[in-house]
């Protein structure tokens, strides 16, 4: 009987060890592996950089959205221009408004939605009042003209943090109504790549589903 509580609480030590690395980034899942592919950005990618110039956006780096892909999976890739290929991924949560589930957001560029919106945005430098970390997104389509003045926002979330590793992160209002919600690691990540560039960035969120 002692010999199995040691073992069982070894194996408890072990499992919060691993949680912690990787909520520390010691097991980053950022990193993108060299040959990874990613059509639905690489038919993007030119598309992209030619209206971030067109615009006077970025033209290093933007940022991809695929809500087609579980939000238990990175689906906010940063994307390389100069390399022409993703060096960064995310997990992010969508909005809860409209009868979205977890597993089907569904999506509205109506003020008070609490729904996710699709299509290009500029990743401002401004700031939340209450959220100082994060950035507030601008519209720049009919389907999401409504952004900014909805307070929509990359940001992050502890609820994030702890949810990530499920297949899909439960939806939650005090979380997300509309935003881009991240982890507290990648908010970072995404802050100190603007805060080291020139010119916004172009974000292009999207939901392509197979």
């Amino acid at each position: 009987m002692k010999r199995f509580f040691v073992s069982a609480l070894r194996l408890i030590v072990i499992g919060a060890a691993v949680f912690f690395a990787a909520n520390r980034g010691l097991f980053s899942p950022g990193r993108i592996a060299g040959n990874s592919r990613f059509p639905g950005m690489e038919c993007r990618a030119e598309k992209a950089l030619r209206y971030a110039e067109r615009k006077g956006l970025n033209d290093n780096y933007c940022l991809f959205l695929d809500y087609g892909i579980p939000s238990g999976k990175p689906r906010l890739f940063v994307w390389s221009f100069a390399d022409n290929r993703v060096v960064y991924s995310a997990h992010a949560m969508h909005g809860p408004g409209k009868g979205s589930t977890d597993k089907a957001p569904v999506f509205s560029n109506v003020p008070g939605s609490k729904c996710s919106s699709v299509g290009r945005f500029e990743v401002t430098r401004a700031r939340g009042k209450k959220n100082r970390t994060g950035l507030r997104l601008k519209g720049l389509e009919m389907s999401n003209s409504s952004a900014y003045n909805r307070g929509i926002m990359i940001h992050s979330s502890r609820w994030v943090d702890l949810n990530k590793w499920q297949r899909y992160i439960p939806l939650n209002e005090k979380s997300c109504q509309g935003c881009v919600t991240v982890s507290t690691r990648d908010m970072a990540y995404i802050n100190k790549l603007v805060g080291k560039e020139r010119g916004n960035l172009l974000l292009w969120s999207y939901y392509d589903v197979s």
